[in-house]
């Protein structure tokens, strides 16, 4: 599988926004912003030094992923990285191209950090099921009650 990284721009916003909300609807999350809004989102991590990658497979952009590298809480002089979205289109899923692009960000962004989180909603067995794929393990689980 031969796919690249390539580092995300300002031209690339809109593309970054509409993919994230394709993430939010495969996800079944409950986020309720419209392209706009998360064009506007997508463009203030950008300003805040998020790391942004397009997923190319020759010229065609088939994914991204979004992460930040972080002090680890224990150990301070060990890096992190949370990967708070990643996504491969739905038209390049199950051909490999998902744990391609995990192998090439672990081995060209994230070579020197000790550990890799993300979060993974419930309500997504088929994504808990790609990053078991991929190799991570649950580490805690979140509880949420909503008053109505």
């Amino acid at each position: 599988m031969m796919i690249r990284l390539q580092s995300a721009g300002r031209e690339d916003l809109h593309i970054l926004a509409e993919m994230n909300k394709q993430l939010i609807e495969d996800e079944s999350s409950s986020n309720p912003m419209g392209k706009q809004e998360l064009e506007e989102r997508m463009r203030e991590f950008f300003e805040n030094n998020w790391g942004m990658d397009l997923i190319m497979k020759e010229d065609t952009i088939i994914g991204y992923a979004l992460y930040q590298y972080q002090e680890d809480s224990f150990h301070r002089e060990e890096k992190q990285v949370y990967l708070r979205q990643y996504f491969i289109r739905r038209e390049y899923r199950n051909m490999g191209c998902g744990i391609a692009g995990i192998k090439l960000l672990r081995k060209t962004r994230f070579e020197d950090v000790r550990r890799i989180e993300l979060d993974v909603l419930e309500k997504n067995p088929e994504g808990k099921r790609f990053w078991d794929r991929a190799g991570f393990r649950a580490y805690y689980t979140n509880m949420r009650l909503e008053n109505s």
